[in-house]
């Protein structure tokens, strides 16, 4: 029980961290206006001024698992987020600042997923498993701000483990002190990255089950996030959403879901 909640906080670690990052983008909306008209081109040779902001704060989720027999995820966590001109940084990820052309932000990005893989003792159907654990992923990403809305890319990858991109839309909708925003997202997982996670390999074979080879994936997630204003530095936020896994993940012997709901709920103190 004790290594299980180990690797759930983990897990809601990564989680967590995302509601932060779009938590502290709106507090910093609010803190100053971060439209500059001299940050257009590359950070490195624009004349923007350098605003530093960081806050702390903490976050709780509740995730369904999609493996067979591991329940939900559930833990409270600590949360650290910290932006300049060159750099962003929430929970496991940072980001490098590379430039802004037309409202399109590009970064390099890291992120070390410490809540992937499991170990053979996380749940019953995982018996005689071996351990699949979190890498370190990297890659291009980027942020393009409309008045449609934000759309948000990135592609990653973390050498033995594979690739994987995603792709998000949200629109937020201002009333007075709360926001209301619907997003959407669709993430694409290579060959590699399902066949480590959810493949079952021939030294892994039991009773009911099979080995089994993982496909490329693609996985849709729906969701809406509320965030509420409490005072100038203070915010309040929630986000209720649920994730469609494609066949490439289900038809696995290990899974059990094809729709993995989640809960986060997070608060964020900006100091600066």
């Amino acid at each position: 029980m004790r290594k299980l909640l180990c690797r759930d906080q983990r897990v809601l670690l990564v989680i967590a961290s995302v509601l932060v990052y779009s938590a502290a983008a709106r507090a910093e909306g609010v803190v100053t206006d971060l439209s500059d008209s001299d940050d257009t081109g590359f950070t490195v040779l624009n004349n923007a001024t350098n605003v530093t902001h960081w806050g702390l704060g903490v976050g709780v989720g509740y995730e369904q698992s999609p493996y067979k027999t591991y329940g939900a995820r559930f833990s409270p966590l600590p949360l650290f987020y910290f932006d300049d001109k060159w750099v962003h940084a929430a929970g496991t990820t940072i980001d490098l600042k590379i430039g802004k052309w037309s409202n399109v932000l590009f970064s390099l990005r890291g992120q070390y997923a410490l809540g992937d893989g499991y170990k053979g003792s996380d749940a019953s159907s995982l018996n005689g498993m071996q351990t699949r654990k979190g890498g370190f992923w990297y890659g291009p990403a980027l942020s393009w701000h409309t008045a449609y809305g934000t759309l948000s890319g990135e592609f990653l990858t973390a050498g033995n483990k594979g690739q994987k991109a995603g792709v998000e839309f949200g629109k937020a909708f201002e009333f007075r002190n709360v926001s209301i925003e619907p997003h959407v997202s669709v993430d694409w997982l290579s060959q590699k990255y399902v066949d480590y996670y959810y493949g079952v390999r021939s030294s892994e074979v039991r009773p009911g089950r099979d080995q089994y080879t993982g496909r490329a994936a693609y996985n849709v997630s729906i969701g809406t996030k509320f965030d509420y204003q409490i005072t100038r530095h203070q915010l309040a936020t929630l986000d209720l959403g649920v994730s469609h896994l494609s066949s490439g993940i289900t038809d696995s012997p290990i899974i059990g879901k094809r729709f993995v709901p989640e809960v986060k709920l997070g608060y964020l103190y900006q100091f600066k």
